[in-house]
């Protein structure tokens, strides 16, 4: 034990705190907080004019929603159906044709075990002309 081997030797301690040394310590110290911020602000409003102004709101467009999406949706089945069971031209300068979906199923269908081999064009077609050949 430390206080049995300096024996009965004990340390003075002060009478009391002085008081008015530790409230100047604080004032100082409270002191230069304000007058760093005061620093900060004059250097920031140098800096930066509108920094410290309130924003302006800018509200956000409202986005831009269908107005009647049954019709839309019709609309586009509509187009779909049409494409599906139509004939027309897909790259015409390639001789590339749609055909209707119940016609290519049913080609498919009739080519048995060798429907996905590749199709070759006719014999007659020719790769400049548009023309557009009964394919097997």
């Amino acid at each position: 034990m430390p206080n049995e081997e300096m024996g009965s030797r004990t340390l003075p301690e002060p009478s009391g705190v002085a008081t008015g040394m530790v409230m100047i310590a604080v004032a100082a110290f409270l002191g230069l907080v304000a007058v760093m911020m005061a620093v900060l602000f004059f250097y920031l409003k140098a800096g930066v004019p509108n920094a410290l102004e309130r924003a302006t709101e800018h509200p956000f467009p409202e986005p831009a929603l269908q107005k009647t999406p049954q019709d839309d949706l019709r609309q586009f089945e509509l187009d779909q159906r049409i494409a599906l069971s139509g004939y027309g031209w897909v790259d015409r300068s390639k001789d590339i044709a749609r055909i209707p979906i119940d016609e290519a199923m049913r080609i498919i269908a009739s080519r048995g075990d060798h429907a996905y081999d590749p199709i070759e064009p006719p014999t007659g077609a020719s790769k400049a002309g548009n023309q557009v050949g009964a394919w097997p």
